[in-house]
């Protein structure tokens, strides 16, 4: 006897013995409504316990004889369709995650029977329930005996609708009032839904595309032929700092636009979005719609809505608009792909561009990556033809490249120089106070300094729960660790020795901040780094402070370092550059130039010469060295050839796999039979894979887990995948499970 109306569904649990799809029958009326990617209610389990679930099959028949019924019917519309949900299968198999945990991170947030519902927000209000003619009547004779209701007569007869809230607001009158005019049918009440916009687009000027340089007219025609051919194809836009690759992006989607279609643009940082989006909205007006973690819940929801309804051209957001589900998708451009927070950290850890690629090929249209200093694997496959290059060489505004510097800090110590600040940056801070121009002074480090440590015993504060040096706060008077969140009061005596002399060592933005105050009393000094920005919308609020008041000097960490474009700004300083240049990671140097160059790009984006100052203790780095000339193809081909010899991307891919533990002697050994584990079932299948380690990681505790790491050095095919997850199952069935935590991570963006 075959069973009717069977749905499969993947249940809302994120443990991999359920990570596989379950059927379920329907009733025939609900069978009717089923959809792919429809919400549901499932009873689950020997209990029957109620579980959310999503619909990813509708099979004609199944092996099955005894089905369980679905419930009910969670949402009205389809949370995704086909296409996103092979975007999630391939996260499941790419990023080692559950099908459940791929589909939680395409799905809007704040919804489902687990999370915190969001609503529509509705609001209450009224409307005239007679004739303008009648009102005016009622009006004349209520006006001396009730002037309350009068005045809220006024108030409808110039306006169609008003929300009660308002009403009581504007005309003083109490919800009485109100009341007793819906009795005697004058008025009505009534609801209607608005939207929570995270940006006020009537503050926004509209504006006209710019007549493209030569080199912008080249990769406009490019995109938009393969736009009109309706075909896949990826772009690399190699663009120099300053060269106008968003007016390309903006006059490549004026194209997709008059065609009827919509477009996703992703940028790295919040920081970045409202000067993008602002570009945006002057361009296409309300049609935008923004994505970013710093919305409400309910913002989100609504931004969510507006793009399923169709009220949307382009969404403008940070890596997860990349899931976005506009109708009728034209194009996706990645801004300063480069970046490392395409990445996401948690699971599933997938990478935006990824998803990017494979959502291009799906709706075969053109994918255009972006950037100064586009990263390694992109360039590579730019050389190899798999990308289409494109090239911006000079800036748009026909300026010269910014005049960069490079300052020895030995020698400045040798000087007696013992300020964060060089002589050299000094004098031309000076001259930029002299001329109201403004400045950006950038350092990789927030809080006041580095670490704080005993000069009597040498003891360094460090954290109870990791092996990090704790990081001190003036502001506030205290110690924190970065990378758990512990914090401790300041301590005045050494904990070790009890000696008084304990002093703080390093720089971070809190003490440059100081010591510029001091050095330049009269000038205008904003931070901005994680500490200064943990509110909603206070990149704008420090951003439009910095270019409307024109603040003369801006202290920050990354987030000034890229896409920011001021056009006052004259001067970049880079105060210590070889911060990140020894860090135990084969991306050190690529990070490093990176950074160092679009920082530098910051300054002369207007019509006056740039000047950027680099200071570092290494100034005989190539890397350095490159990065002063902006030559990015000088780095890459030296980069290129270290990364071939040593089998680094994009030669092979690199697997990450990371235990944590309590017990290191225990994790160690565990370690260690994963490993040999690993090396017998790659010779088993004859796949050519490099096992490395284990061994400790960088960063070998945090929060209180020892953390072990092995490296695998391959081509990160079906069949290792494959193998990594059945490794990743039969992990979870042993004992060893309950106290020990494997963690996947295919081309991780950090080995620490």
């Amino acid at each position: 006897m075959s069973v009717k109306n069977v749905v499969g569904v993947v249940v809302d649990r994120m443990a991999r013995e359920v990570d596989r799809v379950f059927h379920y029958t329907a009733p025939d009326e609900m069978y009717k409504k089923m959809q792919i990617g429809l919400s549901v209610l499932v009873p689950f389990g020997r209990g029957d316990n109620v579980l959310e679930g999503y619909i990813v099959e509708l099979p004609e028949e199944t092996e099955c004889k005894e089905l369980k019924e679905v419930r009910a019917i969670l949402s009205e519309e389809p949370l995704f369709d086909g296409k996103m949900l092979e975007v999630c299968r391939h996260m499941q198999d790419t990023c080692f995650c559950t099908l459940a945990s791929a589909i939680k991170a395409i799905t809007p947030p704040g919804r489902g029977v687990r999370r915190n519902c969001v609503n529509d927000k509705i609001i209450n209000g009224s409307r005239l329930a007679v004739s303008n003619d009648e009102a005016f009547s009622i009006l004349e004779n209520i006006r001396a005996k009730a002037p309350k209701q009068a005045k809220i007569i006024e108030l409808l007869l110039q306006n169609d609708f008003v929300a009660n809230a308002d009403i009581r607001l504007i005309t003083g009158a109490g919800q009485g009032a109100i009341k007793a005019l819906e009795q005697k049918g004058i008025i009505c009440s009534c609801e209607i839904e608005v939207f929570r916009k995270p940006v006020d687009f009537s503050k926004i000027k509209r504006t006209q595309p710019f007549t493209p340089t030569k080199e912008q007219k080249i990769a406009i025609k490019s995109v938009t032929e393969t736009l009109d051919a309706g075909k896949n194809q990826t772009f690399l836009l190699h663009g120099v700092t300053g060269s106008g690759k968003t007016e390309v992006f903006l006059q490549c989607i004026e194209t997709v636009i008059k065609k009827g279609k919509s477009a996703i643009v992703l940028v790295p940082e919040i920081a970045l979005t409202p000067q993008t989006v602002e570009r945006f909205v002057g361009r296409f007006g309300k049609r935008i719609a923004i994505i970013h973690s710093r919305l409400s819940l309910g913002e989100r929801h609504d931004e969510y809505k507006r793009i399923l309804s169709g009220e949307v051209d382009v969404v403008v957001g940070v890596r997860s608009a990349i899931f976005a589900p506009l109708k009728n998708l034209g194009l996706i451009v990645m801004d300063e792909e480069h970046e490392t927070s395409y990445k996401a950290e948690n699971v599933p850890a997938y990478h935006a561009r990824d998803i990017a690629l494979l959502r291009a090929k799906q709706h075969n249209i053109p994918l255009i990556l972006a950037s100064a200093t586009p990263c390694m694997e992109s360039y590579y496959r730019a050389q190899t033809g798999e990308y289409k290059l494109l090239e911006l060489t000079a800036r748009a505004n026909e300026n010269d490249m910014p005049d960069v510097e490079i300052v020895d800090l030995r020698r400045e110590l040798i000087e007696g120089n013992r300020s964060v600040l060089s002589g050299r940056l000094k004098e031309e801070i000076e001259k930029n106070l002299k001329n109201g121009e403004q400045s950006i002074l950038f350092l990789n480090r927030r809080g006041f300094s580095t670490f704080v440590s005993c000069r009597n015993c040498g003891y360094v504060v460090k954290c109870e729960h990791c092996n990090v040096s704790m990081t001190y706060h003036k502001n506030k008077n205290y110690l924190t660790c970065h990378y758990c969140g512990y914090t401790v009061k300041n301590y005045e005596t050494c904990p070790e020795c009890g000696s008084k002399y304990i002093k703080h060592f390093g720089t971070g933005t809190q003490r440059v901040e100081e010591e510029v105050k001091e050095l330049f009393p009269d000038a205008s000094v904003i931070r901005m780094d994680v500490d200064t920005t943990s509110g909603k919308s206070s990149h704008q609020q420090i951003l439009d402070k910095f270019a409307n008041e024109k603040i003369d000097i801006l202290i920050g960490t990354q987030m000034v370092a890229k896409g920011l474009d001021f056009p006052d700004v004259t001067l970049v300083g880079v105060l210590a550059a070889d911060m990140s240049l020894n860090l135990d990671d084969f991306r050190a140097g690529e990070r490093t130039f990176d950074l160092v160059t679009q920082v530098c790009g910051r300054a002369g984006r207007g019509n006056k010469l740039g000047r950027a100052v680099i200071q570092t203790y290494q100034p005989e780095s190539n890397v350095l060295l490159q990065a002063k000339e902006q030559d990015y193809k000088a780095f890459y081909n030296e980069e290129i050839m270290l990364r071939r010899s040593l089998n680094y991307p994009p030669y092979c891919d690199i697997i990450s796999m990371v235990l944590m533990g309590n017990n290191e002697q225990a994790l160690s050994a565990y370690a260690a039979r994963i490993s040999n584990t690993l090396k017998m079932e790659f010779l088993n299948h004859k796949i050519s894979a490099e096992v490395i380690g284990p061994g400790p990681c960088s960063l070998s505790r945090i929060n209180n887990k020892y953390r072990w790491r092995i490296l695998i050095k391959c081509k990160a095919s079906k069949e290792i995948r494959t193998i990594l997850r059945q490794l990743a199952q039969s992990h979870d069935k042993r004992k060893e499970s309950k106290w020990i935590s494997l963690l996947t991570e295919q081309n991780p963006n950090s080995m620490m």
